[in-house]
């Protein structure tokens, strides 16, 4: 059932990414630039540095069972899009982070630029 479930979220996650970052092909904040990997890196060092290491170092505190962003970029089949659903809809007991669709880019760009794994 588990596996299921992680399909299931998987699947559902890299769509409404897809739709949510790309639906609006054009028109929205997508088409006025990419996304910007050293915004996403000022982005996580102010907003989710509390929770997770969002370096390449592994220093200060943090909550216990919270992925640091390099082990989230490091998974394997990882994609920028499964990073923004993840965004878009947080496991708990991540909050809710209220961010624009290009801020979601931009930290899903800076996670993936920390992957060490190809």
């Amino acid at each position: 059932m588990t596996r299921i479930y992680s399909v299931l979220s998987f699947f559902l996650c890299s769509g409404i990414a897809a739709a949510f970052l790309f639906g609006n092909a054009g028109n929205g904040p997508s088409a006025q630039r990419a996304a910007d990997v050293n915004k996403g890196m000022e982005i996580a060092q102010q907003i989710c540095s509390t929770c997770h290491i969002v370096g390449k170092d592994a220093k200060g505190v943090v909550k216990a069972d919270v992925p640091s962003f390099t082990s989230i970029a490091d998974k394997p089949g990882q994609t920028t899009e499964f990073i923004v659903g993840r965004l878009v809809l947080p496991y708990r007991p991540m909050p809710d982070l209220k961010l624009t669709r290009l801020e979601m880019a931009d930290v899903a760009a800076y996670i993936m630029s920390l992957r060490e794994k190809q």
